[in-house]
């Protein structure tokens, strides 16, 4: 029988290798979606990552789906199923999906500081930016314009800055929570600055009731509440409000929603029995948008939890928040409820560097908060007692 090891080779000296297979897929992930912000044109180079995550899952033998997305996997299995009702737009959702989700698959924990995620973000910010002035995109005068949602430095980073800055919140770095606000300002995205002042809001409020509040059912409760408001907006239930309030129409205050929301709402209310169990597959939204005025055009609803009902049911729609809020760690949920409140107007379930920002970001995060939690506490120093001076005596 032949030894285990070379005779030179001491087994209990062994080291792990310092680079793994699990390493190098890790930063070729890392690198795609830092280029695929920096470079736009260059955003194909990330539809790479389901293949090669496929390639070396076989090769290794080895598939991990870590809970931090779960409920995109939901998504992208319920799609998969309901993929004889889906069409071409359809399938590119579920593949756009599987891009952010990809990178988790051999199981390699990412983990770095805060700062050294911030510095590579803020250089990819800077590289984006002097590259679209070189090429005469926007320029001239610098603007920050939080009600009009105008910004010179406007930007996809901002999705990824919100995230981070959540990271800072989650375990209570306030110095650079606040680097990682002023930089999702810049880069403005309303609903992103939105979602991270939510999550804000949730660390400084007492923690028992911020533990209840982020349990499946509250967060279904107003989940339902916010999709009733979208679909009664549509309908033009809210026009007489907003324009008494706001002094403006109700597509004006939505920047054009009322318009998008308006088939697809119609769609959910007249077969609303349909979508409680089962929707129309995925890409279904882009035909009920493909009407009227907008004929011929492949638009985005802006409202990820309609195009959810709408796409995959009610059922997955429940499913995909329980998932979510169901885990035991309070740092995941808030995560969770930073990426609820984008579901809410805005078109996140097919941003991939997003989906891929929320995992990794949300594994560092809870990770540094188990350390901190294990962190033991000084013990506080004994100062060494003094006999009292007696009377007489010096």
């Amino acid at each position: 029988m032949k030894p285990a090891y070379p005779r030179y080779v001491d087994a209990n000296t062994l080291r792990p290798p310092l680079i793994t297979v699990e390493l190098l897929f890790a930063v070729f992930c890392m690198a795609s979606f830092w280029i695929s912000l920096t470079l736009p044109p260059l955003r194909h180079v990330t539809y790479l990552i389901p293949l090669c995550a496929l390639i070396l899952c076989l090769a290794l033998r080895k598939f991990v789906v870590p809970p931090h997305l779960l409920s995109y996997w939901l998504l992208v299995c319920v799609g998969i199923m309901l993929a004889p009702l889906s069409g071409r737009n359809g399938y590119q959702d579920i593949y756009l999906m599987l891009v952010g989700i990809s990178p988790f698959l051999l199981g390699y924990s990412y983990r770095f500081t805060w700062w050294q995620a911030f510095w590579v973000m803020a250089f990819g910010l800077i590289v984006s930016t002097v590259v679209t002035r070189l090429l005469g995109v926007g320029g001239g005068e610098l603007t920050l314009d939080l009600v009009g949602s105008k910004s010179s430095f406007e930007s996809p980073w901002c999705f990824a800055f919100g995230v981070l800055s959540v990271w800072a919140i989650a375990t209570r770095r306030w110095k650079e929570a606040a680097v990682g606000i002023l930089f999702t300002v810049l880069t403005l995205k309303r609903i992103a600055l939105l979602g991270v002042l939510v999550c804000l809001m949730l660390q400084l409020m007492p923690r028992r009731l911020t533990d209840l509040l982020l349990r499946p059912i509250p967060v279904l409760l107003f989940n339902i509440a916010a999709l009733a408001v979208a679909v009664t907006y549509a309908q033009g239930g809210l026009d007489q409000l907003i324009g008494e309030v706001m002094g403006m129409s109700a597509n004006q205050a939505g920047m054009g929603r009322k318009e998008l929301y308006y088939a697809p709402a119609v769609q959910l209310t007249e077969h609303l029995e349909r979508y409680v169990f089962i929707g129309s597959g995925a890409g279904a939204v882009y035909d009920f948008l493909s009407v009227g005025f907008f004929a011929g055009r492949k638009l985005n609803l802006h409202n990820d939890l309609m195009k959810m009902v709408l796409e995959y049911g009610g059922l997955t729609f429940v499913g995909f928040i329980w998932l979510a809020f169901r885990a035991r760690s309070w740092t995941l949920r808030l995560f969770w409820a930073y990426a609820n409140v984008l579901l809410i107007t805005d078109n996140t379930l097919i941003y991939s560097y997003y989906i891929f920002c929320l995992g990794m970001m949300a594994m560092n995060a809870e990770a540094d908060s188990r350390e901190q939690q294990q962190r033991p506490v000084p013990a506080p120093t004994r100062q060494p007692m003094r006999t009292p001076i007696q009377p007489g005596r010096l």
